[in-house]
């Protein structure tokens, strides 16, 4: 940007035309990058677990590195409503995560209750740009 004082319009424009590009930057260098890496990467972890699993072998060892196995666990909720009686009528709070919901938070400060003990809330503002004809 120069030193001149630019015109809101300019400066929105010129905003929106860079966000564009970064947008457009990171899709190239994201499909880049799945070509380049992580789809050879994924082909030859699949050979070194086959290998693996053939050996009956939990590690290969060589003068490059070492391969080895590792057992990866996800958890996912397929029923949001189910799980949640389960915890409550159990009294199992252990096994949830616990964090405010911003949007009820900010629904009681707006009808006029205080903050719930424990919580901060900080408001701020920062400047958006949105493309004409862009009500996203």
């Amino acid at each position: 940007m120069n030193d001149t004082l630019e015109k809101p319009n300019e400066l929105i424009a010129r905003y929106i035309e860079l966000r564009n590009g970064r947008t457009k930057a990171d899709e190239t260098f994201a499909e880049w990058r799945k070509s380049e890496f992580d789809t050879p990467m994924n082909e030859i972890e699949m050979k070194l677990l086959d290998a693996l699993n053939q050996m009956g072998s939990d590690s290969i060892k060589t003068k490059q590195g070492t391969a080895f196995k590792k057992l990866s666990v996800s958890v996912t909720t397929a029923d949001g409503s189910s799980f949640r009686r389960h915890v409550i009528g159990g009294e199992l709070w252990d096994m949830v995560d616990w964090r405010p919901n911003k949007t009820a938070i900010n629904n009681l400060i707006e009808a006029g209750e205080p903050l719930p003990p424990g919580l901060n809330r900080t408001t701020f503002y920062n400047v958006s740009v949105r493309k004409a004809g862009d009500h996203s």
